[in-house]
């Protein structure tokens, strides 16, 4: 059952821990000192270990249902990282990274019934009415799960700044925070623009059509 994990764990041994330019020894030698944090979602398709094939020590990360931030409380787990990343290790940029075809949103939208679920999404329930004020009633299905994981991000990075750690960093210019959509479909990574008021390709897809 876990062979996969072990064939993989064995290339990452081969390519971290073997040769001269192997950088897990330095790392373990030298310290960590990533310049990222990426907050992320559970789906096993959008790790950002993957899609961005870092190197060992490039980010900090935070994994949450929708890539979903809920407001600062004490002593939670990701205030606690973000402390961390933030004061003790100086990071210079925040990653809220969503996806499309999100499962946690789906479930939101679609008003799952699982109390343990929906309790930790009924505060991302304010992206949802933005995106249906948006959609102005003639949205699909697709088009409001759409609208709804875009406005989720940046719901998540709003919410991000109530934390103490994150608001002094940006008090002080230290920090820039990036709301980030990965769309699974296309294959491409998106960012936020605020001139535009939307979300706009980062990369270009070299994917030819088919004729």
């Amino acid at each position: 059952m876990t062979n996969k994990l072990l064939q993989g764990f064995k290339l990452f041994r081969k390519n971290a821990y073997e040769g001269k330019s192997a950088s897990m020894p330095r790392l373990v030698s030298e310290g960590q000192s990533p310049e990222y944090f990426i907050i992320s979602c559970i789906d096993s398709r959008s790790n950002p270990g993957t899609i961005f094939s870092p190197e060992p020590g490039t980010f900090f990360a935070h994994k949450a249902m929708g890539a979903i931030v809920r407001p600062y409380k004490k002593g939670t787990a990701l205030a606690a990282a973000l402390q961390f990343a933030l004061i003790h290790n100086k990071v210079k940029e925040i990653v809220v990274l969503g996806h499309t075809g999100c499962g946690a949103i789906q479930a939101m939208v679609e008003k799952i019934d699982d109390e343990e679920i929906s309790s930790f999404l009924d505060v991302a329930k304010v992206g949802l009415e933005k995106a249906k004020t948006s959609c102005n009633g003639v949205c699909t299905h697709n088009e409001l799960l759409r609208h709804t994981e875009e406005e989720i991000v940046l719901l998540s990075v709003e919410n991000l700044k109530s934390y103490p750690s994150v608001a002094s960093a940006l008090s002080e210019n230290r920090v820039i925070i990036r709301p980030w959509l990965f769309d699974m479909e296309s294959g491409e990574l998106l960012q936020h623009d605020d001139n535009f008021k939307q979300f706009v390709p980062l990369t270009m897809n070299t994917k030819k059509k088919k004729s």
